[in-house]
């Protein structure tokens, strides 16, 4: 397994530094990011007090009679699912079994070697179920031509400028994707050639088919040839997503208007639902049967977000933006108006709408679902009584 992993760690002193930029070359975390920074345990409270955590923080604490008052302090501002590796002053196994108690990942005495810093770090994920899992946003027209793909595709890039971390956007549309064309991109394999042979279908292979927009995001594209093609399986799409949540922190899949096995599966396990809608009557009633019918198979994974397209608020519209939510009772996570310029601009220029007027209305709105979406919003304003010590957080 090789692992993508977002590090990062404060240290105390230069040789821990230097161990753990020993350690990320092992060939199993070759392709994790580091991110060093000085001032040890007391730094990190302070830096992650507006800031969300990373997949894996490592704390440095030099004194002994610190180290769980300031591992508390830590907690408060820790979000759920960081596993932290304290690396401390003493060789002690009560204290090592008492920070197991509480939740701590690992506890390493210094000095550190690389070798025990590559260990312990892969090992964190040795069990497959514990490997980290990037979160799924699945985007869906209300009906064709809403816009959905155009979404999809902007969620994606906000996300990783976002998160710093990799992003992958999954172009399901076979026969008739845009990615290649919004992104301008050349694309030797698609997800047809991922799909092509689901049984031979792993990391490497995902990682050949896939093309970098940039250094945080990457596209799955779709060939968009327009050609048939059998239907898609659906352990196969199962299994090609549940492959990139393993490369990347979030992973957008652009689902075409397709009622079939494998669309309706996709929607019903997605962490996040994104349905694209106009308002028009046509849209409002397929908006309504689609909640109607992810609903029950949701529960406990929240339902999906509503985003109105092209809204118009003049007479020639047949619904308001406030007709259409008040029909369905849903709030919309964004509304946005319609707006040629800015929109044909980016096609245009085969870019981003954050490329082409990043302080744009629509396109700040755009990012701030992006942020919600992530599931690793800032944590400022945080009231330090949502979690008491290490025990709270891992109840949260």
């Amino acid at each position: 397994m090789v692992y993508r992993l977002s590090i990062e760690a404060f240290c105390c002193g230069a040789d821990t530094a230097e161990a753990l930029r020993a350690a990320v070359t092992d060939r199993q975390l070759a392709k994790s990011r580091l991110g060093l920074m000085d001032g040890g345990l007391a730094a990190a409270i302070g830096h992650y007090a507006e800031r969300p955590t990373p997949q894996v923080l490592v704390v440095e604490e030099s004194d002994p009679a610190l180290l769980r008052s300031r591992l508390d302090q830590l907690a408060e501002v820790c979000v759920a699912g960081t596993k932290v590796v304290v690396v401390g002053p003493v060789n002690d196994i009560r204290l090592y079994r008492e920070l197991m108690a509480k939740g701590v990942a690992d506890y390493l005495p210094a000095p550190v070697a690389a070798r025990q810093l590559a260990d312990s770090l892969t090992g964190l994920f040795a069990d497959p179920a514990s490997a980290p899992r990037a979160r799924i946003v699945a985007c869906w027209g209300a009906r064709g031509g809403t816009g959905s793909s155009t979404m999809a595709q902007n969620l994606a890039w906000a996300a990783a400028r976002h998160l710093g971390e990799r992003v992958i956007l999954i172009d399901l549309d076979l026969a008739f994707g845009t990615s290649i064309l919004a992104f301008n991109l050349e694309a030797k394999q698609t997800v047809a050639d991922a799909l092509a042979n689901p049984e031979r279908l792993d990391e490497v292979l995902m990682d050949r088919c896939m093309a970098e927009y940039d250094d945080h995001l990457q596209v799955l594209a779709a060939p968009g040839d327009g050609r048939s093609r059998s239907a898609i399986a659906p352990e196969a799409v199962e299994h090609m997503v549940e492959l990139a949540s393993r490369l990347g922190a979030l992973v957008v899949l652009d689902i075409p208007h397709v009622w079939a096995e494998w669309t309706e599966g996709l929607l019903a396990a997605a962490d996040e639902v994104v349905i694209t809608a106009i308002s028009d009557f046509a849209c409002l009633r397929d908006t309504k049967l689609l909640l109607e019918l992810l609903s029950p198979r949701r529960q406990g994974l929240g339902q999906p977000r509503l985003v109105l397209n092209r809204a118009e608020n003049g007479r020639k519209a047949q619904l308001s933006a406030k007709d259409f939510a008040d029909t369905l009772k849903v709030v919309p996570a964004l509304v946005v108006p319609t707006d040629p310029a800015l929109f044909g601009e980016a096609a245009t220029e085969a870019r981003m709408l954050g490329e082409v007027a990043a302080n744009h209305k629509t396109v700040q709105a755009l990012g701030q679902l992006a942020v919600t979406l992530s599931g690793k919003a800032a944590l400022a304003g945080r009231k330090p009584s949502e979690a008491k010590g290490l025990l709270g957080w891992l109840r949260r």
